[in-house]
């Protein structure tokens, strides 16, 4: 298994801004901006067999998800705790609660195992004026990250596949600071159910901080907002 995706040419055609599918988010009295190539089911539809590989490499960064929107709620809501803290965005898709973060004064890395999220996220941060965070490309299966470099670490709709379960605990382990949190938005849903026993029985403390309706696209989603800590 490499430790990098693979940059392959046809996906060269998912990354070219279409104004019609841009996509506008209000979080925090402020609409947000959101380019894209197109929705998600456009892009799968155009997607052949070199675009696919064992992963099943879905274009689901292309949609904004309601967990990102009430993640990047509560960023905003602790916007003086993150100012000038270290914080990594796992699975940043299009990039938007990088760049809320990023408004705030946070000094935000974000990755996605995707490149044209990652092309994207960074002409949105553009786009809605705010300082760029450094957009990487990286598996979360092998982090390219200092151990214990990030104060706060947050991800949006990532545990939707029990696969993920062990390469996330393993992140969080390594990239948390000592005394830093994670924040998980996460649809209610049965297959993330496990994972917040296996955190715990794994050293975790977790606590659920909120449930709220987002609505988005004109539809409404319930999602659970978790804390993650490491005691010490």
């Amino acid at each position: 298994m490499s430790s990098a995706p693979s940059i392959s040419p046809p996906a060269a055609r998912f990354c070219e801004p279409d104004p019609g599918s841009r996509v506008e988010v209000a979080v925090g009295g402020r609409v947000w901006l959101l380019d894209r190539a197109a929705d998600m089911e456009a892009l799968w539809d155009a997607m052949d067999g070199q675009d696919l590989d064992e992963d099943e490499r879905l274009p689901y960064w292309a949609e904004v998800w309601p967990a990102s929107v009430l993640l990047g709620r509560h960023i905003l809501r602790n916007a003086e705790r993150l100012r000038g803290r270290t914080c990594l965005d796992i699975g940043c898709g299009l990039g938007l609660t990088g760049m809320i973060a990023s408004s705030v004064g946070a000094r935000v890395a974000a990755f996605d195992y995707e490149w044209p999220a990652v092309r994207f996220a960074r002409h949105n941060a553009a786009l809605n004026d705010v300082p760029q965070p450094l957009w990487l490309l990286m598996d979360w299966r092998h982090p390219a990250l200092k151990p214990g470099g990030f104060d706060f670490i947050w991800g949006g709709d990532v545990l939707y596949e029990k696969r993920f379960f062990d390469p996330l605990i393993r992140l969080f382990r390594h990239a948390l600071a000592p005394d830093g949190r994670i924040w998980i938005g996460e649809p209610v849903r049965t297959v993330s159910r496990p994972v917040w026993e296996r955190l715990e029985d794994e050293g975790f403390a977790t606590e659920k901080l909120t449930v709220e309706k987002v609505a988005l696209c004109g539809q409404n989603a319930t999602v659970n907002l978790w804390e993650i800590t490491i005691p010490r």
